[in-house]
């Protein structure tokens, strides 16, 4: 399962977003609270508050690393 933490109007969430979609790889988007100081569900997850974060397997990405996010999606083939 691959997961996207991510705020509205972040535009870094918005390119991982599209990049997955242009790859065909299906995901869920947690929408998250504006504030750092109330993501505590990205905090849980990353240890951050910062956006995006996507879990792929069981793999932690903070912001958009291209290159990590298709090495751990090829793991997960």
């Amino acid at each position: 399962m691959i997961k996207v933490y991510s705020v509205d109007w972040c535009p870094e969430c918005k390119i991982l977003k599209m990049y997955l979609e242009k790859k065909g790889v299906a995901f869920e988007e947690i929408i998250v609270p504006d504030y750092k100081q109330d993501r505590h569900i990205v905090f849980e997850v990353s240890e951050q508050w910062t956006v995006p974060v996507i879990t792929i397997g069981d793999e932690v990405i903070v912001g958009y690393k291209r290159t990590e996010i298709e090495d751990a999606l090829e793991k997960i083939k």
